[in-house]
């Protein structure tokens, strides 16, 4: 299972470069599930994904201009969408259910902060996220734009981030993206899901005319050693 987690910086309709070189790369990483932000609808990976995807933003919303076609998190499944689960905010969060080689897996993509890691805004959204987390009794895939940092610059703050980490460890998830560097791009699957699996992560760097995030790819097999 190979699993891509990216912001792409609200791609407008009239973008060709942009749009062909979002589609080329993710096209080129052929992944299972593709979890996106501040995207647009525009996007097209092909008729062999599900999709997931937040309310289409408003022209103002939130103090802030949106263009044609924006919302904030889609997620794209080879694995068929079993069920769409509700969340405290349509255009913030999604979830819904799959059924992979693996079993069951909830799939929850994110912003947490859509302005960022320092407002009320990112307050809110990282107290009501951890609330759905923790409601969810179930394996899950959670991922999206966090606004945290968990290596390098501890971004937005030493605490926020040392009560993330251990938010996540008292309810048994892991942080697989937790290593890479100045990232605020994260992928957190169960430990019950991954027992007797092997991961690898890595992060592709993007040219910031295209985006402001990397890339970040993680892949799940089953350890054949077992």
């Amino acid at each position: 299972m190979k699993i891509i987690s990216w912001n792409v910086e609200r791609p407008k309709i009239n973008q060709f470069e942009k749009i062909n070189f979002i589609e080329n790369i993710i096209k080129e990483n052929n992944a299972d599930l593709i979890f996106l932000r501040e995207t647009n609808s525009i996007l097209n990976f092909g008729k062999e994904y599900f999709k997931l995807e937040s309310n289409i933003l408003p022209e103002f919303f939130e103090n802030q201009t949106y263009f044609k076609g924006e919302n904030r998190v889609t997620i794209y499944s080879k694995y068929e969408i079993l069920e769409e689960i509700k969340t405290y905010d349509n255009f913030t969060c999604i979830s819904g259910k799959i059924k992979t080689e693996f079993g069951e897996l909830v799939l929850f993509g994110s912003i947490i902060g859509s302005f960022g890691g320092r407002d009320q805004y990112f307050k809110n959204d990282l107290l009501n996220q951890k609330k759905e987390i923790e409601n969810l009794k179930s394996n899950i895939c959670f991922s999206g734009d966090f606004n945290i940092s968990f290596s390098g610059f501890k971004y937005p703050s030493k605490v926020i981030v040392s009560e993330t980490m251990k938010f996540f460890e008292d309810n048994d998830l892991a942080i697989l993206t937790k290593e890479n560097k100045d990232c605020a791009i994260h992928i957190v699957l169960n430990n019950e899901f991954l027992k007797d699996k092997i991961y690898t992560n890595k992060m592709i760097e993007i040219d910031r005319k295209f985006s402001d995030h990397n890339l970040v790819i993680c892949e799940i097999s089953a350890n054949k050693k077992k």
